[in-house]
């Protein structure tokens, strides 16, 4: 009777080793799914974000450009710089006939542009930030794009 016992003692902690060990392996699945649940979640969040961002830029760009100037030479030469911030934050993939009637510049030519000895400071400025605004959406492109997890 005492070696039943201690057979039957040996078979529950075997059982209850086996059942930590399974319970163990479901937690890490569950913790993995819930890993892949999140970045998946977090990059369609971040994809809303960008398209309600490059609606407001396209429609600041649209009523900017319908004005078709001012009046006051000053307030023309705002609404040219900042149509011209929203193009070049917008893009030649959205708006490429707008692009291409040179209203926006290409990368290269905004780091030519800035690298002359012979452009004004404040327009080196404007160009640092425009290509700094540029290096951001990419890298918003970027999570965007990337695979997901486990894929």
């Amino acid at each position: 009777m005492e070696t039943l016992s201690l057979w039957i003692q040996t078979l529950v902690a075997v059982a209850a080793v086996a059942a930590a060990i399974i319970a163990l392996v479901v937690s890490a699945k569950d913790r993995e799914n819930a890993r892949k649940i999140a970045a998946g979640d977090q990059r369609a969040a971040l994809e809303h974000a960008k398209l309600m961002f490059d609606l407001e830029a396209l429609l600041r760009l649209s009523q900017n450009i319908e004005r078709a100037g001012h009046v006051d030479a000053d307030i023309s030469k705002d609404m040219g710089a900042e149509a011209s911030a929203l193009l070049n934050l917008i893009g030649p993939d959205r708006l490429p006939r707008t692009w291409a009637d040179k209203r926006g510049s290409t990368l290269d030519e905004a780091r030519v542009y800035m690298d002359d000895p012979t452009t004004p400071p404040y327009k080196r400025h404007a160009v640092e930030v425009h290509l700094e605004l540029a290096r951001v959406a990419e890298h918003i492109r970027g999570i965007i794009d990337a695979p997901s997890p486990g894929a």
